[in-house]
């Protein structure tokens, strides 16, 4: 008789999913022919756990830890510090986040960082880092090292990356003024579709990483072009969506400490 065998390296898939509270509304009721059937400001179902991905299973030294899934999308994250900076001399701790994308989570891969994924830390290091307190940390250095399993969609894989790292942040216990939601959005015939697929991906698309409890915006990302008017439409869409997502991470860390 076979006896099962266990594979540590393996991440072990959620035993359930949560999907955001939404409130009735007009855009609830039109699934404008999405593949899914989800309505237009509909995310999909998220799974959020902060610590070790499951019973036993420990990130060997880091502070914190967290591992996000939505839909197709599977981020895992480890947040190391703060430990001791280069610059002896600093008064503010320094946020630096690495950013990079699993072999088999993309069609293509390189084996190396891209420039894209460069881009992308940087982006995402100058997003967060405005939500932790530095200067409770002087003379050292938080780092995020972000990994995305799966990807589907990417303006909705960045977004879900921002929610993945409050999450492990939150998990370390660093000091923060509150924790980032974020949610994107793609334009399809004059209407914002909220977290789109990479089936769904349009040519205009916006990001926006939202501090709820403080009602700050850390950061907005948009790609192609639209006028102003419905470029702040969708702003404030994504504004709107991202106290649904701020909700489903504070139970992910209530569930955490109890």
């Amino acid at each position: 008789m076979s006896s099962a065998v266990n594979d540590r390296r393996r991440i072990n898939g959620p035993a359930r999913s949560v999907e955001p509270i939404y409130t009735a509304t007009v855009m609830d009721s039109v699934a404008a022919g999405r593949s899914d059937g989800r309505g237009l400001d509909h995310m999909r179902p998220i799974y959020a756990k902060a610590g070790p991905i499951s019973d036993g299973q420990t990130t060997a030294s880091a502070s914190g830890s967290a591992f996000y899934e939505q839909g197709s999308i599977r981020i895992s994250c480890a947040v190391y510090g703060p430990r001791s900076a280069r610059k002896p001399n600093a008064r503010r701790a320094h946020f630096v986040c690495d950013f990079q994308y699993a072999p088999f989570a993309c069609s293509k891969r390189s084996h190396t960082q891209s420039t894209d994924e460069h881009e992308t830390s940087l982006w995402l290091s100058n997003t967060v880092g405005p939500a932790i307190r530095l200067e409770m940390y002087p003379k050292s250095s938080i780092d995020a090292y972000v990994t995305v399993i799966e990807s589907d969609g990417k303006m909705a894989t960045l977004a879900a990356t921002i929610n993945c790292i409050s999450l492990a942040l939150a998990d370390a216990g660093i000091e923060m003024y509150d924790t980032v939601a974020a949610c994107s959005m793609g334009l399809r015939d004059s209407q914002w579709i909220v977290d789109c697929t990479h089936q769904e991906d349009a040519e205009c698309s916006v990001l926006v990483a939202y501090m709820p409890s403080v009602d700050e915006v850390t950061g907005v990302l948009q790609t192609g072009k639209t006028t102003l008017e419905v470029h702040e439409q969708g702003v404030q869409l994504c504004t709107n969506v991202c106290v649904r997502v701020y909700a489903v991470i504070c139970r992910a860390l209530q569930a955490s400490v109890e």
